[in-house]
């Protein structure tokens, strides 16, 4: 069975591949967060529309006011939200997630300026005068980040127009304009469970905007929007930080190991602040074969856009970070490619 969501696409998998296309943590979640769910478990036969527990704790968090913090299903809601509040005129810098494609799907205009300069991700931040809404995840999926100043720039210029920022991997980096929300009353910032807290599936985020912000948005989706035992995976995610602040350094440390892996072996590889690594080759021939090579050894990844990116073209392969084990493999793999394709292996990049 495929499960689709509008031109996107999800394959389920067999057990025996390492699924490397998705950005998705791959450990498991601990324990505690079962037993966390007790509590919650006895109200699910209420709606809950914004939960106070989960608002007061990010509100704590962030030092901000509880009017501040508005929860949704997933930053893809998120998204979806300001594009139909907003979003007649908008703006994203490429190559970026493909949900900002969904801008199309609603009958809005959609403006892309690509952003890859040598190996960097670089934006512009001049003014945009018929920019209407701005998208700008920092760090960026697939590659790349953007210097807490040049965001503010961006914002600056651009007092037209809504400027989202979102730090779907903010927790990975040290980057966030959260604090910045109150000086900038065009500025939201996106922020979610999925990959800080490893819980993609439970489909919690979140939007920090000002309260008239808030009151535009909140009208585009449900009124109890947010499932109750999602909420309490991510209260007791919350009371918890210090688990899953070393879960994110150790996938921090596993991208870089894999990043100088790639490097020694003269790949080209393009900086990251996410959970994966972007790779580019010189013809699009070698990124196929290089992609087979993996998918006959049963690792997935993404080659060219797939289903996570637009942007990009048929020479790139982003590879996700998954667990130890699984990045041991890829490492043999890779290493294995070098020697039964040499030919093929010097159109990797660098080379």
């Amino acid at each position: 069975m495929t499960n689709c969501f509008g031109k996107r696409c999800i394959k389920p998998m067999n057990n025996k591949f390492i699924n490397l296309q998705y950005t998705t943590i791959k450990t498991a979640l601990p324990d505690f967060i079962y037993g966390d769910l007790r509590d919650f478990v006895k109200n699910i036969n209420l709606y809950q529309p914004q939960p106070k527990i989960l608002v007061e704790k990010l509100a704590k968090k962030h030092h901000l006011p509880c009017e501040m913090i508005y929860l949704t299903a997933g930053i893809d809601e998120a998204i979806q939200m300001f594009i139909l509040a907003y979003g007649e005129n908008t703006f994203v810098f490429t190559p970026t997630y493909i949900v900002y494609r969904d801008v199309l799907e609603y009958g809005k205009k959609l403006n892309t300026v690509f952003s890859i300069r040598g190996m960097d991700f670089v934006i512009e931040t001049k003014n945009l005068p018929e920019a209407t809404l701005i998208c700008l995840p920092n760090p960026n999926n697939p590659l790349g980040f953007t210097a807490q100043e040049k965001v503010l720039e961006l914002v600056g210029n651009n007092s037209q127009a809504i400027v989202v920022v979102d730090e779907a991997y903010g927790e990975f980096a040290h980057l966030s304009v959260i604090n910045e929300v109150k000086n900038y009353p065009n500025l939201a910032v996106f922020r979610s469970f999925s990959k800080a807290y490893g819980m993609a599936g439970v489909r919690v985020g979140y939007i920090i905007a000002s309260p008239k912000i808030i009151a535009k948005v909140k009208n585009k989706t449900q009124w109890s929007n947010v499932s109750y035992l999602a909420v309490g995976a991510a209260v007791s995610a919350l009371e918890h930080e210090e688990y899953f602040s070393k879960m994110r350094e150790e996938i921090n440390e596993s991208r870089e190991g894999l990043a100088a892996f790639l490097h020694g072996l003269n790949f080209k590889v393009f900086p990251s602040k996410i959970n994966a690594v972007l790779l580019k080759f010189s013809a699009a021939d070698c990124a196929y074969k290089f992609f087979e090579h993996l998918k006959k050894e049963n690792i997935i990844v993404s080659r060219g856009n797939g289903n996570s990116n637009f942007g990009l073209d048929d020479t790139f392969v982003r590879i996700a970070i998954g667990n130890q084990e699984q990045m041991e493999k890829v490492r043999q793999v890779i290493a294995d490619f070098k020697v039964k394709f040499p030919a093929i292996y010097h159109c990797s990049g660098n080379l």
